[in-house]
């Protein structure tokens, strides 16, 4: 892909189209592959008698750390080499992930296949928002960056079913599952058509431009990568201490029942998809900033009633679903991490940034989740990641009021 790919037109004129689906595709299926094991992580902590809240917390917490890793490569080798070589490279790796988790024996056949899989799933993220920001710009990249980050609810959906009523079907079971969704690396193939224009390195198409990893903490972007990595940091203590845990602790702690929770989780995640998708639209027209701020605390109230209700959940699953309800629109904050980074990175540096600084926060997450596993065993309730989630989301509507005001990058092609 180079600044001969199309710059003009409309918003999916001259290949667009192929390019969003392509990148929409691939962090589905790699998100998919990475919040599926937490919803089947007590059936393989059952089979290959593994403590759930120590050792799968600890092989949860290592593929998180993964994940730094592999941003950083396939973020170096995009904006070096060439987006589409870094993403089919991607989903290669996480797919051969997948195909070992479903053959693991054991603890450190389990943990060898997670971290395999954090890897390729690293980069697929930063990368994706990267194409975006190469491809549009103005409002246009707001609503784009919003129907890509919209893959997330969908993956966390098409997890939810896949779990929920496929897993437990006779004959099915968990390691058919993951070997399963292996089968998704024949997207890679896809890559060969989908981006427009010859797939070179963004240094080379740029006039030359080659920017060093350190460049993310030079003046001109060191304000940008400290705010956007502890926002990014918040984000993910509060997925991960939340919403990857719902699933098994209403099984475990609340007594909820699989079913109950499969249909919850596809319900939630559809308004999580609207509100991906809406926070676009309103960004461009009122501001990322404002929008983020007002869908933080948004997120913050969601959590705050479903703490309130969580004691009777069982009781009264349906009251305790709208609750939830909020919390899905108040998630549409992930939108606007595509659209900074696009705003704050020259192209050269772009898909490095995204792609290390979401996978580094991601990565912090590995002492938080054996320490939030210990929290469930003590209390014996979900209530611990909720009052994390409520401190993580108003923090970081006060932190990202702290990013440095910049003109729009210019896309590949456009100087």
């Amino acid at each position: 892909m180079s600044g001969e790919g199309p710059t003009g037109g409309g918003m999916f004129a001259g290949g667009r189209l192929r390019v969003l689906l392509f990148c929409w595709l691939g962090w589905v299926f790699d998100f998919y592959d990475l919040i599926l094991f937490s919803f089947l992580k007590r059936d393989v902590a059952a089979a290959l008698d593994l403590p759930l809240d120590s050792s799968i917390a600890w092989i949860e917490g290592w593929s998180l750390f993964a994940t730094a890793v592999g941003g950083f490569v396939f973020g170096r080798v995009a904006d070096r080499v060439g987006r589409r070589h870094a993403m089919v490279a991607s989903i290669v790796v996480f797919s051969l992930g997948a195909l070992s988790t479903g053959m693991a024996g054991g603890f450190w056949s389990l943990l060898l296949a997670r971290v395999v899989t954090g890897l390729g799933v690293g980069g697929e993220w930063g990368i994706g928002h990267a194409v975006v920001a190469d491809y549009w710009s103005g409002r246009q990249q707001d609503r784009v960056h919003g129907l890509l980050q919209a893959g997330s609810p969908v993956a966390m959906a098409l997890a939810a079913a896949v779990a929920c009523f496929v897993a437990p079907l006779d004959g099915v079971g968990w390691r058919a599952v993951f070997v399963g969704s292996a089968g998704l690396g024949a997207l890679a193939l896809l890559g060969r058509w989908s981006m427009p224009g010859p797939d070179r390195g963004v240094g080379d198409a740029a006039r030359g431009e080659r920017l060093p990893v350190r460049a993310l903490l030079e003046p001109a972007q060191r304000r940008a990568t400290l705010v956007l990595l502890i926002v990014l940091t918040l984000h993910m203590a509060g997925f991960w201490c939340v919403y990857a845990e719902l699933p098994v602790q209403l099984m475990r702690l609340h007594h909820v029942s699989a079913t109950d929770v499969g249909w919850f989780q596809i319900q939630v995640n559809a308004v999580h998809v609207v509100a991906d998708v809406a926070f676009g639209w309103l960004a461009a027209r009122l501001g990322r900033l404002r929008v983020f701020v007002a869908f933080c605390v948004l997120f913050a109230a969601g959590q705050a009633l479903v703490l309130w209700w969580l004691d009777s959940v069982s009781a009264d699953f349906g009251t305790f679903t709208v609750a939830i309800a909020l919390m899905g629109l108040g998630a549409g904050t992930w939108s606007c991490f595509g659209a900074l980074f696009a705003r704050h990175y020259p192209a050269a540096l772009r898909a490095t940034a995204a792609a290390a600084l979401y996978a580094i926060a991601r990565a912090v997450q590995l002492p938080l989740k054996p320490a939030i596993g210990a929290a469930f065993d003590e209390y014996g309730s979900l209530a611990p990641a909720l009052v994390v989630g409520i401190a993580c989301a108003l923090l970081s509507a006060l932190v990202v009021t702290f990013l440095p005001r910049t003109r729009e990058q210019p896309r590949l092609g456009a100087g």
